[in-house]
């Protein structure tokens, strides 16, 4: 490498090389050396490189298209019992990308390398160019023995089912926070004490947008208490309080601080396993303090405003059936502060806490902050074919209104709430896993070509079936969503919506099937479509089949396996939700028209169709490449109740890991 080469590119380099060399000394397991004092020590290397081109992503930016750009990641992992220290090294930049914003426009030339630990990029904005950046995206110590768990540095926390707190990575959707600072715990009998303290430290580089957010300067506090009682301590008994102190806003000149107390209940394993039950409740309290200027200064009222989250499960196995209940009540329950009111994080570097959304965990969903409601989930497995039935139901009440007191409706409000009801169908058919020369079960491998293009979740996956078998999975499903009242009327003008009206609706249907080919090779289909209409500026009422099939989003994706270590993958998509009305076919300029820079009001035309294919070679255990290109759409993605915006991607991506 010359020496004038770039930081970041000198530092990728050493990191690629250091993870090619080692492999031919290291086992399967990686290196392990007896250390003096530490006596013996195993050592983890992975080095992650993605090399990646971006097109036209069809928003109104023109300075965020046509770029190359470079990701590395360098894990070390040292452990030694009972210690254990963990460090990531993360480093981003982009090429040829158009830095021709004016002072206006600047935030628009939002792509800045970013290596962590670097230096200040005085090229960025100065919100970029913190102290964070001098330091490692992720440094962790940590000591376990004899019940006794201490750490320093970054590690993940999680509360229950997270209501309360949910520090952790959400990968389908891009997502990984940590809190950097302390963390105890200590466990014996019956006793578990957990504490924790630190700031928020989001991955800096969000892996499907390419921003780069600063740190934010969140401080959180919280201790968890749990008891174990019974003869075989099935039952957990627990309590916890969470404190949050945000930055200040500068943009709203306002600053929050949060408490969440609760307790939990569990017991995972009633009569031999027959019963399991779960039981969490936590009250909120917002205190946001408003005119905050830059010295600290408060020159406004402050305002004080309390929710709820209540969640509750229950499932029962008896014979060949399998039931399970859920119950949410997530009253004006946000732990980050928001954008829109109480309806929406802030930014997707803020999700501090993941309440179940009892929906299906890719489902779109507009809130999980302020909604109420079930799900009854029935399970059937046939004692003499390999079949099961589910049959899924959910019903909840929304809303995202506010009153003229500034304070969110009720979900069940009679006028403003939303009432959603979603019922699938899904039969899934077990197979015999295939057997390897070795006589274990054969793993399955994951194209994942959706999630290496966009960072999103989708792509296909390929499961190894023995011979003359299948895997199967179809399930077919109604989503609605309508307004639960009607609103008011002034002077006989016509309400803007009555009972009924719907906002969205969606009749939805998908089908995986994996069969082997030969002695070596699988195939694995999955076919998904929805036929969908939402509200946009005019009502919708009633039932119109002929409106419902006029909005539909889904796809094909074809996966061949040979063998374990390859896998080749290729998929259209097609989505013309986005589309106006009359521009909604999908093979009317199927792949879109660009933004035009020399006239910034005309929109661009999304594409319809995205057609995109994935390779990937396991040449070894540990050890793969994977090549991506073509299109996935954008829109909102979920996972586990957990909601982001992400951009349509065009282009490619080669991701090449190595491990020792």
């Amino acid at each position: 490498m010359p020496h004038g080469a770039p930081r970041g590119l000198r530092t990728a380099s050493l990191a690629a090389l250091l993870s090619l060399a080692l492999p031919a000394t290291a086992g399967a397991q990686g290196l392990v050396a007896n250390l003096p004092g530490l006596g013996p020590t195993s050592f983890s290397i992975t080095n992650t490189t993605i090399g990646r081109y971006r097109g036209v992503n069809f928003d109104r930016n023109v300075h965020d298209d046509d770029f190359f750009s470079l990701t590395e990641r360098l894990d070390i992992a040292v452990q030694a019992a009972p210690w254990r220290l963990y460090l990531r090294l993360d480093g981003f930049s982009p090429f040829n990308h158009d830095t021709s914003c004016s002072t206006v426009e600047a935030e628009l030339c939002y792509l800045h390398s970013n290596w962590r630990p670097g230096s200040y990029d005085t090229s960025a904005p100065a919100n970029y160019a913190n102290v964070g950046n001098l330091l490692p995206e992720r440094v962790n110590l940590r000591y376990q023995r004899r019940g006794i768990t201490a750490e320093l540095g970054d590690y993940y926390q999680v509360f229950g089912r997270g209501l309360a707190l949910a520090f952790r990575k959400v990968d389908p959707i891009g997502l990984d926070t940590t809190l950097r600072g302390g963390r105890f715990e200590y466990e014996r009998e019956r006793l578990t004490v957990r504490a924790f303290g630190g700031l928020a430290n989001p991955q800096n580089l969000d892996p499907i947008s390419l921003l780069v957010y600063p740190d934010p300067q969140d401080l959180l506090t919280g201790l968890s208490l749990a008891a174990r009682a019974g003869r075989d301590g099935d039952i957990e008994v627990s309590g916890h309080v969470v404190h949050t102190g945000f930055e200040r806003d500068a943009a709203a000149s306002r600053q929050d601080d949060v408490d969440v107390a609760g307790w939990r209940f569990e017991a995972p394993s009633l009569f031999d396993g027959a019963l399991t039950l779960y039981g969490e409740a936590d009250m909120l309290r917002r205190t946001s303090r408003t005119r905050i200027d830059d010295r600290g200064n408060q020159n406004g009222p402050t305002r004080v405003t309390w929710g709820r989250g209540v969640y509750a499960s229950a499932q029962l196995i008896t014979g060949r059936w399998t039931f399970l209940a859920e119950w949410k009540d997530y009253t004006n329950y946000l732990v980050a502060p928001t954008q829109l009111g109480g309806s929406a994080p802030r930014d997707v570097a803020r999700i501090y806490s993941t309440a179940p959304s009892l929906e299906r965990d890719d489902q779109r969903i507009f809130t999980n902050a302020n909604t109420r409601g079930a799900r009854l989930r029935v399970d059937y497995a046939f004692e003499s074919a390999p079949w099961i039935l589910t049959l899924n139901s959910v019903l909840y009440g929304w809303s995202d209104h506010f009153d003229t007191t500034g304070a969110i409706t009720d979900p069940w409000d009679a006028q403003y709430g939303y009432l959603t009801t979603h019922t699938y169908f899904a039969m899934r058919r077990r197979s015999r896993p295939a057997m390897q020369s070795s006589g274990q079960p054969a793993q399955g491998n994951t194209a994942g070509g959706a999630s290496l293009g966009s960072g999103s979740a989708g792509g296909a996956s390929v499961a190894r079936v023995a011979p003359g078998d299948f895997n199967l999975i179809a399930t077919v499903g109604y989503r609605r969503e309508f307004h639960a009242g009607t609103a008011p009327t002034t002077g006989g003008i016509e309400p803007e919506f009555q009972a009924g009206d719907v906002k969205h609706e969606s009749v939805q249907a998908d089908i995986d099937v994996a069969f082997p080919v030969g002695s070596n090779d699988s195939i694995e289909i999955r076919v998904d479509n929805r036929f969908e209409r939402n509200f946009v500026f005019d009502r919708i009422t009633g039932f119109d089949l002929a409106q419902l099939v006029a909005g539909v989003r889904g796809g094909v994706s074809v996966s061949w396996s040979h063998g374990l270590p390859f896998v080749l993958s290729g998929t259209l998509r097609w989505d013309n939700t986005n589309r106006p009305v009359g521009e909604a076919s999908l093979f009317e300029n199927p792949f879109g028209r660009a933004p035009d820079p020399s006239n910034r009001a005309v929109d661009p035309r999304l594409p319809t169709l995205y057609p995109s294919a994935e390779l990937r070679w396991n040449f070894t255990v540990n050890n793969f490449v994977r090549v991506f290109g073509g299109w996935t759409p954008g829109g909102r993605l979920c996972s586990g109740g957990v909601c982001r915006d992400v951009p349509l991607f065009s282009g490619a991506v080669a991701e090449l890991v190595l491990r020792i």
